[in-house]
């Protein structure tokens, strides 16, 4: 897909010098996903940091098998 981007002067010319031997938009297709996957990541633990949370305020364990959770550590 072709789109235009207006981005910064610095920062065009620090991405084209990193670049290296890459084209601009190899490299900046490569950031873009890198960027993605770190959100991503980042997401996912928010959402488990929740659901721990979630989970210690109000457990969905049934109160029965505690014990034996706990003798399975």
């Amino acid at each position: 897909m072709r789109i235009r981007l207006s981005i910064p002067d610095d920062l065009f010319s620090e991405a084209q010098r990193l670049a290296g031997e890459r084209s601009f938009s190899e490299f900046t297709s490569a950031a873009i996903r890198s960027k993605i996957e770190q959100i991503k990541r980042e997401f996912l633990a928010r959402e488990m940091e929740e659901g721990y949370d979630a989970e210690a305020k109000r457990p969905s364990l049934d109160p029965d098998w505690k014990c034996i959770e706990v003798e399975s550590l």
